[in-house]
């Protein structure tokens, strides 16, 4: 990375939220579990360590600042993940993300067919959802860095689009004369 770089993070309150989720989600296990089964001590000790290991891993992401992005001149490294050149990008969609009834808008970046590109597990598994494995959640930023990354990321891809052109074919007819055809605008 240079000294160029850009670097954005997840939104504190956001991640102060998911926090506070999870600790009414422990909360709830340890009712529900307490009260359904008591005499089945692994299924509450189960959704003890379970709430427990989501609550203390919420917590980690939350008092440790982690980047989303960082973005330079040379490509954007998302996450902790290996960097990806702005040469290797084929395009970039903004997608709405529909769930719970709730709109979360996501960058997906669309790679090119990419070598030696050391993929995590998780890019893995996010390869074969919508979201792809090179995705930014812009609803886990604030407002005004998720506008900004935005901007910044489309001004890197998004190359000038060619103009139409209107191309010439000829037509040879049985008696030899040849015929020159201007082909159809395309609509806009």
């Amino acid at each position: 990375m240079t000294e160029k770089a850009k670097i954005f993070y997840y939104s504190r309150h956001k991640l102060g939220v998911y926090l506070l989720f999870n600790l009414g989600l422990l909360a709830l296990a340890i009712l529900f579990t307490w009260s359904i089964f008591p005499d089945y001590t692994p299924v509450y000790y189960f959704a003890l360590g379970t709430c427990t290991l989501s609550i203390l891993s919420s917590l980690f992401v939350f008092l440790v600042r982690m980047p989303l992005a960082i973005i330079d001149d040379n490509g954007i490294k998302i996450d902790r993940n290996q960097q990806l050149k702005w040469s290797q990008i084929k395009s970039v969609e903004r997608i709405i993300f529909k769930h719970f009834g709730f709109e979360r808008p996501i960058l997906k970046i669309n790679p090119q067919k990419i070598a030696n590109y050391k993929m995590t597990l998780m890019q893995k598994i996010a390869g074969n959802s919508q979201f792809g494995a090179f995705s930014i959640p812009l609803y886990a930023m604030t407002d005004k860095n998720a506008k900004q990354i935005e901007k910044l990321i489309f001004s890197y891809t998004n190359k000038p689009k060619p103009t139409p052109k209107t191309t010439k074919k000829t037509i040879t007819k049985k008696n030899k004369t040849k015929k020159t055809i201007s082909s159809p605008k395309t609509k806009k």
